[in-house]
This record gives C-alpha cells, structure tokens and sequence, in this order.
C-alpha cells in the first residue's frame, strides 16, 4: 500500500466491507503493533468519516479513514516490545513448517493480538518464527484468547494474500472440539442465528455433531460455516448449551463455579487446498486440562473414527434459539 506523503487518507473497500477498524489498520501496516494502533485510535490520531473512532467500530466500503497528524507509518514504534527471550516458548508451538506458512498449536490464555491490557500475545512474537526469512510472518486469521488450538500464519506476503483470499471465499474448513453444558436432544444440529456486530446482524452458520453424553455435559465436534467474532461461544449459548467455562456469553445463574476456570473450546483441524490445489490438513493435539475433563466426565474420544466428519449437512436439523 502507497503511503501519501502529505494527507493520510484512505477510501475503504469493498474487501474490507464489515471489518473493524483496528482490523483494518492492522492490515494495512503490519509493521505497527496492535498497541499502538489502540493508542492511535484513543488518543483520536485516527479518525473514520472526520470522527473520532473506537476499535470495535464496524467499517463500510467507502467509508474514509484519516489520521489527523502526519506519523510515519513505514516504521514501528520505538517503545514497541520485543519478546526475543520467549522464542523457544513459541518455537514449540510448531506443529508443521514449510516455505509459504507455519502451523501452530496456541495454548489457552494467550491472545492472538495485544491490546490495552495485553502484553504477551501471538503477534508480538511472530520475530522470533522468522527463521532465516527476512520478512516477518504474518497473521491470517485469529482465535479467542481463551479458544486453544491450529493456527495457520503466513511466511510472507504472497502466502498472506492467499489464505486471506481463500478464508474470505470459505474455502478453509475448520473443526473445533467442545465439551458443554447439558445433554442436547438433537444430535445433529444446524445453527442459523445472525451474529450482532455493532449495528449490522451478519448472517451466522455453524454445524455441531453430538459425540458423547454423560453427567449433564456432552462433548461435540463443531463445524462453523461463517467466521463471526465469537461465533461458536455465541451459538451455543443461545441454544442453552453454552461451552464448559463460559463467563462472557451465558447468564450467571446458570454458571457452574465448581467447573474450572479454563473455556473447553479448541480449535482441533483445519484443511484447504493450496495454491498448487494440493489437500493439506493439520490437526492439534488437546491440550492437558480437555483431556483430564473428558476423563472426569468418562466421555471417550476417537478422532479416528469417520462418523466424526460432516459428510451429509442435509441430514442436520436446524435449532431455533432458546432466548434472542
């Protein structure tokens, strides 16, 4: 992207249609840390139709972004922070690594992207997955700072373009394991809720397939058609199945607080065909605390096993939400 020398202006696409403000900045300058952004968007350096803006704010295709002093956006903050130290930490994330991307297995807790109370996250140490690159590796997609799981980053900016093609044209199928609340009647269910976003109601798909019951609590594969911020918490908890740990998108009352602490939400497989159409698939090993539960709750799970697969959508039943 050209940076103009004299007014920083930008008419936002189409392709950005529905996206976030700090999203979008993000993209633009992948050099800057999300910090900053944040800091530029508080102090009201950045401003969206000459007002003064918010992160969260949802952005339109023609909608103009100004900055209101001139900063020099080719290079990062000075007082941007480095986490050079924690590259082993991060180094044995990998789960695969080639020339165009690298795969990782995020744990639980850390958050793909700071903000103004994150410090250690993904994006501040994709330095230290450089390699012998020179570029530095590049976020293509997110998940929950709470959601562990398969992360796929780009290894430059040609491999960037495509996964961020093919993610917005859902080409790329994703499957999260969750443990629930409650035993649901169906076992086969499509979910069809609109996700609000700011003042847009964007339309929501995911698929769930019942994979064991016991104790009140089930564990279910998942398969989201459309990737809406907190989709799937948001789903299920409108079917009155809400993910084991959530705090953020259930009632209190209906929380259990002798349930732990961690969200049993991970991202377990995501696959899609490259650029050569070449099928590629990965998959991330649950972590510790999803296996212990499942133990506790003597729900067996064989990720072996075909019946796993969403074969026949058609066969799915749709499920009407319990309380919009």
């Amino acid at each position: 992207m050209i940076i103009p020398k004299s007014v920083y202006e930008w008419k936002v696409s189409d392709d950005f249609d529905g996206s976030r403000v700090d999203y979008w900045f993000k993209k633009q300058f992948t050099n800057l840390t999300y910090p900053y952004i944040c800091k530029l968007i508080r102090k009201g350096i950045i401003r969206v139709n000459g007002k003064r803006t918010r992160n969260h704010i949802v952005l339109n295709s023609g909608d103009l972004i100004k900055l209101s002093r001139k900063l020099d956006l080719a290079q990062e903050p000075k007082n941007s922070i480095k986490y050079e130290k924690f590259g082993f930490i991060v180094r044995s994330w990998i789960l695969h690594k080639d020339e165009n991307i690298i795969v990782i297995n995020k744990p639980a807790g850390i958050a793909v992207q700071g903000g103004t109370k994150i410090k250690f996250n993904v994006d501040a140490v994709l330095d230290s997955l450089k390699f012998k690159n020179e570029l530095r590796p590049k976020l293509v997609h997110r998940l929950d700072k709470k959601t562990s799981g398969v992360m796929l980053i780009a290894r430059d900016l040609n491999s960037a373009k495509f996964l961020g093609k093919i993610f917005k044209e859902r080409l790329i199928q994703k499957e999260y394991l969750a443990i629930i609340h409650g035993c649901p009647r169906v076992k086969l269910g499509k979910i069809e809720i609109p996700i609000i976003f700011g003042e847009k109601k964007l339309e929501s798909t995911t698929y769930y397939k019942i994979l064991g019951t016991q104790k009140n609590t089930s564990l279910a594969i998942i398969k989201p058609i459309t990737g809406r911020k907190h989709q799937i918490r948001k789903h299920l908890n409108l079917i009155g199945h809400p993910v084991l740990g959530e705090t953020r998108f259930c009632k209190k009352e209906s929380l259990n607080h002798n349930e732990s602490i961690n969200l049993f939400l991970h991202a377990y497989e995501i696959s899609y065909k490259d650029e050569s159409k070449k099928n590629l698939k990965f998959n991330a090993p649950l972590p510790d605390y999803f296996k212990k539960k499942l133990r506790e709750k003597n729900i067996k799970l064989n990720l072996l096993d075909r019946e796993y697969d969403f074969q026949d959508l058609d066969e799915f039943r749709l499920i009407k939400p319990i309380d919009v």
